[in-house]
């Protein structure tokens, strides 16, 4: 606790009320979110439905970075009205689009869905309607994107666009991403593949089911200095199981 009657910096103090008042907008989520369900690791999305039902503590951010989470949505609100100057049209309350499934244990909401073109004498760039997903990215991610193509780059963010296409009956994903410390901006068309969305709802239902019957699911390694396990949130509670 600061001392508020000391000379303690100006930026420390009022630093100090930010953080206290700033709460991660996961940390109520009672379903698995789609946005976790590509990870490379199975047991992995176990351990975020165990957190959702309470069995398991979620790891506590830094309010630092809480707020590049944050940075997200902020870049996401300004990513979406540059597509619609540029004459796309979204759907009406595209951005609070969604689905839920398996009894609601499982949820995710879209960015926005792309639904029109306002320049009738101008070819539009993208087949539409289109899924619109955006991700704000620091520069060195950015650029492994660019290169690699999404699929590559991450399984995390390729799976959560085949799962929202699956639901909602589209065919193909406009996938936007700005580089936060550049401003370009990436675009990629990301076609609906079938098999690669029932292969991702194969294994919610096989970590639904096994939580349900209070069995953990493999691990991706038997290694626990793997880096991915030790980057994972879940870590102490995973290696500490059986």
């Amino acid at each position: 606790m600061l001392d508020f009657n000391s000379r303690s910096a100006l930026t420390d103090r009022i630093n100090y009320l930010i953080d206290i008042a700033t709460v991660s907008d996961n940390q109520d989520r009672k379903y698995l979110g789609a946005s976790i369900v590509g990870h490379v690791c199975e047991r992995h999305v176990q351990y975020h439905l165990m957190a959702a039902r309470g069995q398991v503590s979620r790891k506590e951010f830094p309010k630092r970075i809480l707020r590049i989470f944050d940075r997200g949505n902020l870049y996401e609100e300004r990513a979406r009205q540059w597509l619609k100057d540029a004459g796309f049209i979204f759907g009406r309350g595209s951005n609070q689009k969604g689905f839920t499934d398996f009894n609601d244990q499982f949820a995710g909401h879209v960015d926005g869905i792309i639904t029109g073109w306002k320049h009738p004498d101008a070819l539009c760039p993208v087949d539409l309607p289109a899924l619109w997903e955006h991700k704000c990215l620091g520069a060195k991610s950015w650029k492994k994107l660019e290169t690699d193509k999404l699929k590559n780059y991450s399984s995390t963010y390729y799976v959560q666009t085949q799962i929202y296409m699956h639901y909602l009956g589209l065919k193909r994903c406009h996938f936007m991403a700005t580089n936060a410390d550049t401003m370009d901006i990436y675009h990629e068309i990301i076609p609906y593949v079938p098999v690669d969305a029932l292969d991702a709802l194969g294994k919610v239902s096989r970590v639904i089911q096994s939580t349900d019957a209070g069995e953990m699911v493999p691990r991706c390694t038997q290694d626990k200095s793997y880096y991915i396990c030790k980057w994972c949130d879940f870590s102490s509670s995973c290696w500490g199981a059986s």
